[in-house]
């Protein structure tokens, strides 16, 4: 047995050793000299078994997560959309059928694409949810009903927002949002979802909010973001002494995750006139090193820190609401230009567009609360001051690809359709002569082209597209094309999302018209 090189006795009291026999520390104090000491091996002592097993459990989740892509590459250069993996199930309506945890479920595939949709086209719209950490519990545990359930809303919602052909109650291909949205119910009904309290307890129903949102059935998606609101009071997220226990990556995503489900309620509740529970905290998302979707969702959150809830019209429980001062003030912070830094143009849209959106909820605010005038010299008191805003929101539109206008799914019908219902209002409270020679000159082709905004969007059947025909013709307007020429929005198939009829073909055919002259904005 190979032993160290000092003596039993100088290593034990840390002195040097000659190495001889008897050394002369052991013989000068008289001790017994001994090489017993076995001598330890030097260098890395290697993994512990803890966490060598976490190392080989990780790579065979990586080589998993690696063969799942290849094999959906080549599904999708096959022409084929269909699901193959029969794991943890292969049919798509057996967990209908059956109960228990054994019952079969959507199979991994079907996840894997729609969360690989998400991360290449949503990831920008909801910064909160890292798939390949969901995909990979979602292949070491068949049995973590909670990852399940959170990658099913994800999925629904994902499908929802972007009107897949998966969106429609008929659908034919593939796995419908609304197989996602049952089999999200079904794997919450396997564990106490009430009781656990995570980032998952207010991501589930927040993406479920989203696809009841996009289905026209706004009740229950005010249930669902009422219970995700819930979840972030038990979280404690609305609270700044609750992020101090945090470390820099976790304090980052439960922000961003705070003030998405903020942004989330200040949207619904404006267009619903619902009074809001969350109120803002003096802590905004951090910009992370820089990176474009995290720095502008910060953006995001500054635009929406300035929405009160007296400007939505329910009277504030902090003190009175604006003066005249601070209206102006608020119009003019919303004129500054946030978005024109930010690389992802699906965010620079959503920057924009609710900028706009905020700048005509304060304008029904002021004319709530002051004298206003059509010729005053202060924009923020102008009675026309919708119309420019509706010009500027049509001149950032023509500009993107409809892509990046549709990732907003119904967050963007509902603010354009309120540029659309306050220039009805406009039209209807001119004179007549107004809208051929007077100042609302051009406003009829803004309304055009932005019903034509909403026909992309949310397609001929919206339910927004349908609230503005019926206000067109409660205020006698018509529907019917202008004199003047209407927007020239960017081009896009919307047959590859959901089917138009014959009857609306001509509502969309303003997207397929490049040529045509941008009078609405030239006015």
């Amino acid at each position: 047995m190979r032993v160290s090189n000092s003596c039993d006795g100088c290593a034990l009291r840390r002195v040097r050793c000659d190495t001889k026999r008897p050394c002369r520390e052991c013989t000068s104090r008289s001790l017994e000299c001994t090489f017993l000491r076995a001598r330890k091996k030097r260098g890395p002592k290697g993994p512990r078994p803890a966490t060598f097993h976490k190392v080989q459990q990780a790579q065979q989740q990586f080589e998993q997560q690696r063969r799942l892509w290849d094999r959906l590459d080549e599904n999708e250069a096959e022409g084929t959309s269909e699901p193959t993996s029969s794991t943890p199930g292969s049919s798509p309506t057996s967990c209908r059928e059956t109960c228990g945890p054994q019952a079969e479920r959507l199979p991994i595939d079907a996840y894997s694409r729609y969360l690989r949709i998400f991360d290449e086209r949503l990831y920008a719209v909801w910064p909160v949810v890292s798939t390949s950490e969901l995909i990979g519990r979602l292949l070491a545990d068949e049995s973590d009903y909670e990852a399940w359930a959170l990658a099913a809303s994800l999925c629904a919602a994902t499908i929802a927002q972007l009107r897949l052909p998966e969106h429609a109650p008929s659908a034919s291909v593939g796995f419908s949002s609304h197989d996602f949205v049952t089999e999200a119910h079904y794997l919450r009904g396997l564990y106490d979802y009430r009781e656990n309290c995570n980032s998952a307890s207010v991501l589930t129903p927040f993406f479920l909010h989203i696809y009841f949102a996009n289905a026209d059935k706004l009740r229950t998606a005010g249930i669902y973001l009422r219970e995700s609101i819930a979840f972030v009071h038990a979280l404690g997220l609305d609270r700044l002494d609750m992020y101090d226990a945090m470390d820099g990556n976790e304090r980052a995503l439960m922000l961003r995750l705070f003030w998405l489900v903020f942004i989330s309620e200040r949207t619904y509740c404006a267009q619903n006139e619902y009074p809001t529970i969350l109120e803002p905290i003096d802590e905004l998302p951090p910009d992370e090193d820089g990176r474009d979707v995290t720095g502008a969702f910060a953006s995001l959150t500054r635009v929406f820190a300035q929405l009160q809830g007296d400007v939505m019209g329910r009277p504030s429980r902090y003190g009175a609401g604006l003066d005249s001062r601070k209206v102006a003030t608020a119009q003019s912070a919303l004129c500054q230009d946030r978005h024109s830094h930010v690389l992802s143009e699906v965010q620079r849209v959503d920057l924009f567009v609710t900028q706009q959106w905020i700048r005509l909820l304060i304008w029904e605010y002021t004319m709530r609360h002051f004298k206003m005038s059509r010729e005053s010299s202060d924009q923020a008191f102008s009675l026309l001051l919708p119309m420019a805003i509706a010009r500027e929101l049509l001149s950032l539109l023509c500009s993107v690809r409809m892509e990046s206008i549709c990732a907003h799914g119904y967050g963007m019908e509902l603010k354009v359709y309120r540029a659309a219902d306050t220039v009805i209002d406009l039209l209807a409270c001119s004179p007549a002569i107004d809208h051929d020679h007077g100042m609302c000159f051009g406003l009829e082709d803004i309304l055009c082209s932005l019903k034509d905004v909403l026909v992309g969007v949310g397609g001929p059947k919206s339910m927004f597209v349908e609230k503005v025909k019926g206000r067109m013709a409660s205020s006698e307007l018509g529907d019917r094309p202008w004199p003047y020429a209407t927007m020239a929005l960017p081009a896009y198939n919307h047959d590859a999302r959901c089917e138009v009829t014959d009857e609306d073909s001509s509502a969309s055919d303003t997207f397929e018209h490049d040529e045509r002259v941008a009078v609405a904005i030239e006015c």
